[in-house]
């Protein structure tokens, strides 16, 4: 069981997830009632995108070691994942009375403050209120005066951040400039060789990093990422990629082959920081600051002369060592530079070389997923947690005049209690409006790419969501011919799909109010030549979303401008 154990550790940290849960399953079969093993059983679940599974390997592990605040804060993690922030505060503020000069279940703690849904508005200001006070005490508490509180708050940093603090539509940047102050301090103090200031040095081609966990089918691969690795002017810049993620797929397979050269180093992250440094790079760049825990880390150093981030994760980092947000033009609102730490670059257009992965028919028809064939078909793909209860009564008001609406959303993978809560709230406010939800609104599983590009051939009209738009979803959907619609909002996360929209020349998909936004959706819903028009010009205008060289063009004329 020792044995067992310990390989599963070792294939856990190689990234073969699935092989470390068979290597634990094997132990506990032969010594059931091991909590170190029950507790690893449940990272690797946690990591596989199991986290209902990995919460009851937790709690058993519990029962076998009611005292561990290791096991308290994983569980508190897991509960976290599924979108349980309840039970996430218990967990981690159990684990606070158990160890109250631990760092890590201060640290959980503060984050989970930050709930990935919410039935009303007042809700949404509470939570911001609460994490404001917890976000101060854990800078209080982190004095960083003894070599272990350094080893552990370092360790902390990643695996919780203020991810879900940007879907609540408001300017987050007071929030994140305590939040990135901190991290800052942190790793300087962890890792204070590569926390100085460097010097620019660029001789003969300009070197470029590109620094991300997403190195595979992802929305941070197709959207800015891949186009940037594969068309920077190589005459010019040598473009070295380092990938933090565990994820192995094709695209993992032409990233390696786009980069001049590539580092794979996700689990020793002192060596990594080595890479990076010695490489001498010129501009250093993060496709997305906010989901991996790697990159929160990197971010926090200095490992270039200037570094820059990009809207992967569309908000500012709070971080001073963040010196440029590369954002895009066509998204980005007049005094946009109120919202960020970093100077603002508006690159060219949408700021992407952006190709589609799939094209063609789809391979599924309406029956495969329940749809029925006489519906019209709003088709509403964002994560759930982008909804905002402000905003819920769109799809009754809609529905009142599109008598065969149905509204087509997904589910989340893993946020169980996300997608009971969200249904929860969609059916209350249909009946509000006397109406059933049920006959208007399908919660459809979580889908793979090829079932999500037959969504979007089938269905009648995209839907974007307002406060945070949809980037990459509106691109494939205008892949398609699928007529998007949108309200642009104050800040450029609600402007995504805007900007998909004026780079088509589609002004008239684009409403002003909400109001107006209602009465769109519903003309085009009850319009049916209007909409086939503008399904054929978005098939005819999608080219003009693909494979812009002139925003290649304008980070290459960036990139010249800062390393010199």
């Amino acid at each position: 069981a020792e044995a067992l154990n310990g390989l599963g550790n070792i294939l856990l940290s190689q990234g073969r997830t699935d092989n470390a849960i068979e290597s634990f399953k094997k132990a506990l079969v032969i010594a059931p009632d091991s909590p170190d093993t029950l507790n690893n059983l449940g990272v690797s679940l946690k990591n596989a995108n199991r986290p209902q599974e990995a919460v009851e390997s937790f709690e058993d592990a519990l029962r076998l070691a009611p005292d561990s605040p290791d096991i308290l804060c994983n569980l508190g993690n897991a509960w976290q994942m599924r979108g349980d922030m309840k039970r996430s505060r218990e967990c981690f503020a159990q684990a606070q009375k158990i160890a109250p000069q631990a760092v890590a279940p201060r640290w959980g703690g503060c984050f989970a403050h930050l709930e990935m849904s919410y039935d009303t508005t007042s809700e949404v200001e509470e939570a911001r209120r609460q994490y404001a006070k917890a976000l101060d005490e854990l800078d209080r508490f982190l004095t960083l005066d003894t070599p272990e509180q350094i080893r552990e708050a370092a360790s902390a940093v990643g695996v919780n951040q203020p991810f879900y603090l940007t879907y609540q539509g408001k300017n987050d940047r007071e929030l994140q400039v305590r939040y990135g102050t901190l991290v800052s301090k942190i790793m300087a103090r962890a890792y204070p060789q590569f926390a100085l200031p460097l010097q620019k040095n660029s001789t003969g081609k300009i070197r470029v990093g590109i620094v991300t966990g997403f190195m595979h089918e992802h929305s941070v691969w197709k959207i800015p990422t891949r186009g940037w690795a594969h068309h920077l002017d190589r005459e010019r810049f040598s473009v070295h990629g380092y990938y933090t993620g565990v994820k192995d797929d094709h695209y993992t397979v032409e990233a390696r082959r786009l980069f001049d050269t590539i580092t794979h180093s996700p689990h020793d992250f002192e060596a990594l920081c080595r890479t990076i440094s010695s490489n001498r790079l010129d501009v250093l760049i993060y496709p997305d600051i906010g989901m991996d825990p790697t990159c929160a880390k990197l971010a926090g150093l200095r490992l270039a002369p200037v570094q820059c981030v990009s809207l992967g994760h569309p908000m500012t980092t709070g971080l001073p060592t963040m010196d440029y947000f590369l954002t895009s033009d066509l998204m980005e609102p007049e005094g946009g530079e109120l919202a960020y730490t970093e100077k603002l670059i508006r690159l060219p257009n949408l700021s992407v070389h952006y190709e589609p992965l799939r094209q063609g028919k789809p391979k599924f028809d309406r029956s495969h997923f329940g749809l029925p064939d006489d519906a019209l078909l709003y088709f509403c793909p964002q994560s759930l947690y982008k909804y905002l209860p402000d905003h819920d009564q769109l799809y009754p008001l809609i529905a009142r005049q599109v008598p065969k609406s149905r509204f087509v959303f997904l589910q989340n993978s893993a946020a169980d209690t996300l997608n009971a809560r969200f249904s929860a709230r969609i059916a209350r406010t249909f009946a509000k409006h006397g109406l059933d939800a049920d006959k208007h609104v399908t919660m459809l599983p979580y889908q793979g790419p090829d079932e999500y590009h037959a969504l979007n051939c089938l269905c009648d009209l995209f839907l974007d969501s307002i406060e945070w738009s949809g980037f990459n979803t509106a691109m494939e959907a205008a892949n398609t011919g699928l007529p998007v619609i949108t309200w642009p909002r104050e800040q450029m996360r609600g402007r995504h799909t805007y900007g998909v929209i004026k780079m088509m020349g589609h002004d008239e998909a684009i409403a002003t109010s909400f109001s107006d936004y209602v009465a769109l959706a519903i003309h085009m819903g009850n319009d049916e030549d209007f909409r086939l028009k503008l399904r054929d010009r978005t098939f005819k205008n999608r080219s003009r979303l693909f494979g812009d060289m002139e925003t290649i063009r304008g980070l290459e004329d960036f990139l010249e401008s800062v390393a010199r």
